[in-house]
Protein backbone atom coordinates (compact mmCIF):
# COMPACT_ATOMS: atom_id res chain seq x y z
CA UNK A 1 0.00 0.00 0.00
CA UNK A 2 1.42 3.35 -1.04
CA UNK A 3 1.84 6.25 1.45
CA UNK A 4 -0.98 8.13 -0.25
CA UNK A 5 -3.34 5.17 0.15
CA UNK A 6 -2.29 4.73 3.78
CA UNK A 7 -3.03 8.40 4.51
CA UNK A 8 -6.43 8.15 2.84
CA UNK A 9 -7.28 5.04 4.88
CA UNK A 10 -6.30 6.75 8.14
CA UNK A 11 -8.35 9.82 7.22
CA UNK A 12 -11.45 7.69 6.59
CA UNK A 13 -10.95 5.79 9.87
CA UNK A 14 -10.63 9.06 11.79
CA UNK A 15 -13.79 10.42 10.22
CA UNK A 16 -15.72 7.29 11.20
CA UNK A 17 -14.29 7.29 14.71
CA UNK A 18 -15.53 10.81 15.35
CA UNK A 19 -19.11 9.60 15.26
CA UNK A 20 -18.55 6.76 17.73
CA UNK A 21 -20.41 6.91 21.06
CA UNK A 22 -18.46 8.15 24.05
CA UNK A 23 -18.98 7.47 27.71
CA UNK A 24 -20.92 10.22 29.43
CA UNK A 25 -19.92 11.25 32.97
CA UNK A 26 -22.33 10.37 35.75
CA UNK A 27 -24.91 13.03 36.46
CA UNK A 28 -26.45 13.96 39.78
CA UNK A 29 -30.18 13.73 39.13
CA UNK A 30 -31.02 15.71 42.27
CA UNK A 31 -29.36 18.74 40.66
CA UNK A 32 -32.33 19.11 38.32
CA UNK A 33 -34.79 19.14 41.22
CA UNK A 34 -32.67 21.62 43.15
CA UNK A 35 -32.41 24.01 40.21
CA UNK A 36 -36.12 23.68 39.40
CA UNK A 37 -37.00 24.51 42.99
CA UNK A 38 -34.58 27.44 42.93
CA UNK A 39 -36.15 28.74 39.71
CA UNK A 40 -39.60 28.49 41.27
CA UNK A 41 -38.42 30.40 44.35
CA UNK A 42 -36.80 33.22 42.36
CA UNK A 43 -39.75 33.45 39.98
CA UNK A 44 -42.15 33.66 42.93
CA UNK A 45 -40.09 36.46 44.44
CA UNK A 46 -40.17 38.36 41.15
CA UNK A 47 -43.89 37.61 40.84
CA UNK A 48 -44.54 39.20 44.24
CA UNK A 49 -42.32 42.19 43.45
CA UNK A 50 -43.52 43.23 39.99
CA UNK A 51 -46.54 45.48 40.12
CA UNK A 52 -49.82 44.76 38.38
CA UNK A 53 -50.42 47.67 35.98
CA UNK A 54 -53.75 49.36 35.63
CA UNK A 55 -53.63 49.46 31.84
CA UNK A 56 -54.46 46.44 29.71
CA UNK A 57 -52.50 45.59 26.57
CA UNK A 58 -52.81 42.75 24.09
CA UNK A 59 -49.60 40.74 23.85
CA UNK A 60 -49.34 39.73 20.20
CA UNK A 61 -46.33 37.43 20.62
CA UNK A 62 -46.41 35.82 24.07
CA UNK A 63 -43.52 33.76 25.45
CA UNK A 64 -43.50 30.01 24.90
CA UNK A 65 -45.65 28.03 27.30
CA UNK A 66 -45.95 24.36 28.19
CA UNK A 67 -49.26 23.02 26.91
CA UNK A 68 -51.13 19.75 27.38
CA UNK A 69 -50.16 18.53 23.91
CA UNK A 70 -46.48 18.87 24.86
CA UNK A 71 -46.80 15.61 26.82
CA UNK A 72 -45.09 16.71 30.02
CA UNK A 73 -47.25 14.58 32.30
CA UNK A 74 -45.46 11.80 34.26
CA UNK A 75 -46.89 8.99 32.11
CA UNK A 76 -45.82 10.57 28.83
CA UNK A 77 -42.37 11.33 30.25
CA UNK A 78 -41.84 7.62 30.85
CA UNK A 79 -42.58 6.65 27.25
CA UNK A 80 -41.71 9.70 25.14
CA UNK A 81 -39.66 12.39 26.95
CA UNK A 82 -38.28 13.97 23.76
CA UNK A 83 -41.40 16.06 22.99
CA UNK A 84 -41.56 17.59 26.45
CA UNK A 85 -37.81 18.04 26.63
CA UNK A 86 -37.65 20.01 23.39
CA UNK A 87 -40.50 22.25 24.54
CA UNK A 88 -38.99 22.89 27.98
CA UNK A 89 -35.60 23.69 26.48
CA UNK A 90 -37.15 26.12 23.99
CA UNK A 91 -39.10 27.79 26.79
CA UNK A 92 -35.98 28.07 28.96
CA UNK A 93 -34.02 29.66 26.12
CA UNK A 94 -36.86 32.04 25.38
CA UNK A 95 -37.22 33.14 29.01
CA UNK A 96 -33.43 33.47 29.27
CA UNK A 97 -33.58 36.08 26.51
CA UNK A 98 -36.51 37.92 28.10
CA UNK A 99 -34.95 38.11 31.57
CA UNK A 100 -31.27 38.08 30.50
CA UNK A 101 -28.79 40.78 29.55
CA UNK A 102 -30.53 41.64 26.28
CA UNK A 103 -34.09 41.35 27.59
CA UNK A 104 -36.81 43.77 28.59
CA UNK A 105 -35.63 44.03 32.22
CA UNK A 106 -32.13 45.28 31.39
CA UNK A 107 -32.61 48.96 30.63
CA UNK A 108 -34.30 48.78 27.24
CA UNK A 109 -37.72 49.07 28.83
CA UNK A 110 -37.94 51.87 31.41
CA UNK A 111 -41.00 50.34 33.05
CA UNK A 112 -39.27 47.01 33.68
CA UNK A 113 -35.67 47.88 34.53
CA UNK A 114 -36.51 48.64 38.18
CA UNK A 115 -36.68 44.85 38.72
CA UNK A 116 -33.41 44.23 36.89
CA UNK A 117 -31.56 42.61 39.82
CA UNK A 118 -34.04 39.79 40.43
CA UNK A 119 -34.55 39.29 36.69
CA UNK A 120 -30.80 38.75 36.30
CA UNK A 121 -30.84 36.13 39.07
CA UNK A 122 -33.71 34.32 37.36
CA UNK A 123 -31.83 34.31 34.04
CA UNK A 124 -28.73 32.87 35.74
CA UNK A 125 -30.76 30.00 37.24
CA UNK A 126 -32.22 29.18 33.82
CA UNK A 127 -28.71 29.13 32.34
CA UNK A 128 -27.72 26.64 35.05
CA UNK A 129 -30.71 24.44 34.19
CA UNK A 130 -29.78 24.49 30.49
CA UNK A 131 -26.24 23.52 31.43
CA UNK A 132 -27.54 20.66 33.58
CA UNK A 133 -29.61 19.46 30.62
CA UNK A 134 -26.47 19.59 28.43
CA UNK A 135 -28.07 22.22 26.22
CA UNK A 136 -25.90 25.01 24.76
CA UNK A 137 -27.16 28.52 25.37
CA UNK A 138 -28.00 30.61 22.34
CA UNK A 139 -25.77 33.62 21.66
CA UNK A 140 -27.24 36.71 23.32
CA UNK A 141 -29.18 38.70 20.76
CA UNK A 142 -31.16 41.83 21.63
CA UNK A 143 -34.93 41.56 21.48
CA UNK A 144 -36.60 43.61 18.78
CA UNK A 145 -38.64 46.14 20.73
CA UNK A 146 -42.08 46.74 19.22
CA UNK A 147 -44.39 49.45 20.47
CA UNK A 148 -46.44 47.03 22.55
CA UNK A 149 -43.29 45.99 24.42
CA UNK A 150 -43.06 49.40 26.03
CA UNK A 151 -46.29 48.80 27.92
CA UNK A 152 -45.91 48.21 31.64
CA UNK A 153 -48.27 45.27 31.20
CA UNK A 154 -45.48 43.30 29.53
CA UNK A 155 -43.39 43.21 32.72
CA UNK A 156 -46.18 41.62 34.71
CA UNK A 157 -47.28 39.35 31.87
CA UNK A 158 -43.78 37.93 31.39
CA UNK A 159 -43.35 37.33 35.13
CA UNK A 160 -46.73 35.61 35.42
CA UNK A 161 -45.89 33.27 32.55
CA UNK A 162 -42.48 32.51 34.00
CA UNK A 163 -43.96 31.80 37.43
CA UNK A 164 -46.51 29.44 35.88
CA UNK A 165 -43.72 27.72 33.96
CA UNK A 166 -41.58 27.39 37.11
CA UNK A 167 -44.47 25.75 39.00
CA UNK A 168 -44.90 23.28 36.18
CA UNK A 169 -41.21 22.33 36.23
CA UNK A 170 -40.93 22.24 40.04
CA UNK A 171 -39.87 18.95 41.69
CA UNK A 172 -43.50 18.11 42.45
CA UNK A 173 -44.00 17.42 38.75
CA UNK A 174 -40.52 15.90 38.29
CA UNK A 175 -40.13 17.46 34.83
CA UNK A 176 -36.62 18.92 35.08
CA UNK A 177 -35.23 16.00 37.07
CA UNK A 178 -36.80 13.45 34.72
CA UNK A 179 -35.58 15.30 31.64
CA UNK A 180 -32.11 15.50 33.13
CA UNK A 181 -32.03 11.75 33.71
CA UNK A 182 -33.43 11.19 30.21
CA UNK A 183 -30.72 13.43 28.77
CA UNK A 184 -28.14 11.30 30.52
CA UNK A 185 -29.64 8.07 29.20
CA UNK A 186 -29.96 9.35 25.64
CA UNK A 187 -26.67 11.23 25.45
CA UNK A 188 -24.07 9.09 23.72
CA UNK A 189 -22.00 12.00 22.54
CA UNK A 190 -24.44 13.31 19.97
CA UNK A 191 -27.75 13.58 21.86
CA UNK A 192 -29.82 16.69 21.39
CA UNK A 193 -33.32 17.95 22.10
CA UNK A 194 -33.62 20.39 19.22
CA UNK A 195 -36.99 20.65 17.52
CA UNK A 196 -35.10 20.84 14.21
CA UNK A 197 -31.69 19.07 14.32
CA UNK A 198 -30.62 21.01 11.21
CA UNK A 199 -30.16 24.09 13.39
CA UNK A 200 -27.31 22.51 15.36
CA UNK A 201 -25.84 19.77 13.20
CA UNK A 202 -22.86 21.89 12.14
CA UNK A 203 -22.03 22.45 15.81
CA UNK A 204 -21.88 18.72 16.48
CA UNK A 205 -18.74 17.20 17.90
CA UNK A 206 -16.14 16.50 15.22
CA UNK A 207 -18.27 17.71 12.30
CA UNK A 208 -15.73 20.35 11.22
CA UNK A 209 -12.86 17.87 11.24
CA UNK A 210 -14.94 15.32 9.33
CA UNK A 211 -15.74 17.96 6.70
CA UNK A 212 -12.04 18.83 6.30
CA UNK A 213 -11.02 15.17 6.10
CA UNK A 214 -13.60 14.46 3.40
CA UNK A 215 -12.25 17.38 1.38
CA UNK A 216 -8.70 16.04 1.77
CA UNK A 217 -9.83 12.54 0.76
CA UNK A 218 -11.52 13.96 -2.34
CA UNK A 219 -8.31 15.73 -3.31
CA UNK A 220 -6.20 12.60 -2.75
CA UNK A 221 -8.56 10.47 -4.84
CA UNK A 222 -8.34 12.95 -7.71
CA UNK A 223 -4.55 13.07 -7.38
CA UNK A 224 -4.39 9.28 -7.73
CA UNK A 225 -5.91 9.45 -11.21
CA UNK A 226 -2.84 9.24 -13.51
CA UNK A 227 -3.97 11.38 -16.45
CA UNK A 228 -4.99 14.41 -14.34
CA UNK A 229 -2.41 17.14 -13.87
CA UNK A 230 -1.96 18.96 -10.56
CA UNK A 231 -3.67 22.20 -11.73
CA UNK A 232 -6.68 20.24 -13.04
CA UNK A 233 -6.89 18.28 -9.77
CA UNK A 234 -6.97 21.46 -7.68
CA UNK A 235 -9.62 23.03 -9.91
CA UNK A 236 -11.72 19.85 -9.80
CA UNK A 237 -11.37 19.68 -6.01
CA UNK A 238 -12.52 23.27 -5.70
CA UNK A 239 -15.43 22.90 -8.13
CA UNK A 240 -16.69 19.58 -6.70
CA UNK A 241 -16.39 20.89 -3.14
CA UNK A 242 -18.33 24.05 -3.97
CA UNK A 243 -20.92 22.17 -5.99
CA UNK A 244 -21.61 19.84 -3.05
CA UNK A 245 -21.75 22.81 -0.66
CA UNK A 246 -24.15 24.67 -2.96
CA UNK A 247 -26.48 21.70 -3.28
CA UNK A 248 -26.58 20.67 0.38
CA UNK A 249 -26.46 24.11 2.01
CA UNK A 250 -28.12 26.45 -0.48
CA UNK A 251 -30.43 24.36 -2.69
CA UNK A 252 -32.03 21.56 -0.69
CA UNK A 253 -34.80 22.94 1.54
CA UNK A 254 -36.61 21.53 4.54
CA UNK A 255 -35.34 18.82 6.85
CA UNK A 256 -35.05 15.02 6.56
CA UNK A 257 -36.34 14.73 10.12
CA UNK A 258 -39.95 14.63 11.29
CA UNK A 259 -40.05 17.80 13.36
CA UNK A 260 -42.85 19.31 15.49
CA UNK A 261 -42.25 22.82 14.14
CA UNK A 262 -45.36 22.71 11.90
CA UNK A 263 -43.32 22.99 8.70
CA UNK A 264 -41.53 26.24 9.53
CA UNK A 265 -38.34 24.92 7.89
CA UNK A 266 -40.08 23.62 4.78
CA UNK A 267 -39.11 26.62 2.63
CA UNK A 268 -35.71 27.27 4.24
CA UNK A 269 -32.38 25.95 3.02
CA UNK A 270 -30.00 24.27 5.43
CA UNK A 271 -27.89 27.44 5.59
CA UNK A 272 -30.96 29.51 6.53
CA UNK A 273 -31.95 27.02 9.24
CA UNK A 274 -28.45 26.86 10.73
CA UNK A 275 -28.11 28.39 14.22
CA UNK A 276 -31.76 29.52 14.06
CA UNK A 277 -30.85 32.04 11.36
CA UNK A 278 -28.42 33.95 13.60
CA UNK A 279 -25.66 35.47 11.46
CA UNK A 280 -21.89 35.36 12.02
CA UNK A 281 -21.84 32.33 14.33
CA UNK A 282 -18.75 30.11 14.52
CA UNK A 283 -20.16 27.51 12.13
CA UNK A 284 -21.18 30.13 9.59
CA UNK A 285 -17.76 31.76 9.72
CA UNK A 286 -16.03 28.39 9.32
CA UNK A 287 -18.15 27.40 6.32
CA UNK A 288 -17.56 30.82 4.77
CA UNK A 289 -13.79 30.81 5.25
CA UNK A 290 -13.18 27.21 4.12
CA UNK A 291 -14.13 27.71 0.41
CA UNK A 292 -12.08 30.92 0.37
CA UNK A 293 -9.01 29.06 1.65
CA UNK A 294 -9.57 26.30 -0.91
CA UNK A 295 -9.90 28.94 -3.64
CA UNK A 296 -6.58 30.54 -2.64
CA UNK A 297 -4.84 27.15 -2.71
CA UNK A 298 -6.36 26.29 -6.08
CA UNK A 299 -5.28 29.64 -7.53
CA UNK A 300 -1.74 29.13 -6.26
CA UNK A 301 -1.32 25.59 -7.60
CA UNK A 302 -2.82 26.50 -10.98
CA UNK A 303 -0.27 29.34 -11.18
CA UNK A 304 -3.10 31.84 -11.67
CA UNK A 305 -3.88 30.52 -15.14
CA UNK A 306 -6.65 32.64 -16.66
CA UNK A 307 -8.97 29.72 -17.49
CA UNK A 308 -8.59 28.04 -14.10
CA UNK A 309 -8.87 31.40 -12.36
CA UNK A 310 -12.20 32.16 -14.07
CA UNK A 311 -13.64 28.73 -13.25
CA UNK A 312 -12.49 28.82 -9.62
CA UNK A 313 -13.72 32.38 -9.09
CA UNK A 314 -17.16 31.59 -10.50
CA UNK A 315 -17.34 28.49 -8.33
CA UNK A 316 -16.39 30.48 -5.22
CA UNK A 317 -18.98 33.19 -5.85
CA UNK A 318 -21.70 30.56 -6.25
CA UNK A 319 -21.27 29.50 -2.61
CA UNK A 320 -20.10 32.82 -1.14
CA UNK A 321 -22.93 35.11 -2.24
CA UNK A 322 -25.76 32.94 -0.81
CA UNK A 323 -24.03 33.08 2.58
CA UNK A 324 -24.25 36.87 2.84
CA UNK A 325 -26.85 38.15 5.35
CA UNK A 326 -28.33 40.33 2.60
CA UNK A 327 -29.34 37.16 0.70
CA UNK A 328 -30.92 35.39 3.69
CA UNK A 329 -34.25 34.03 2.44
CA UNK A 330 -33.86 35.76 -0.94
CA UNK A 331 -34.84 33.80 -4.06
CA UNK A 332 -33.52 35.56 -7.17
CA UNK A 333 -36.12 35.58 -9.95
CA UNK A 334 -38.23 33.22 -7.82
CA UNK A 335 -35.83 30.32 -8.45
CA UNK A 336 -36.09 27.57 -5.80
CA UNK A 337 -38.82 29.53 -4.03
CA UNK A 338 -41.03 26.51 -3.31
Amino acid sequence: MSPVQQFALVAVMLACALGAPVRVPEMNYTEGKTLALKLNEKARRLYEEVETPTEVAAVSDPPLMIRSEDKCDPESLKTNPETCMSRVVLALKNYSRIFGDSGIFQGQNTKCDKWRANATVVAEVMEQILEALKEPSDPPTPLMMDNWMTEGYLCRDSVERLYSFSIMTAPGNFVISWLQSSACRMNVGVAHSEVNPNTRVMNSRGIWLTYLLLTVVLHIVLLSIPFLSVPIVWTLTNVIHNLAMYVFLHTVKGTPFETPDQGKARLLTHWEQMDYGIQFTSSRKFLTISPIVLYILASFYTKYDATHFLINTSSLLSVLLPKLPQFHGVRLFGINKY
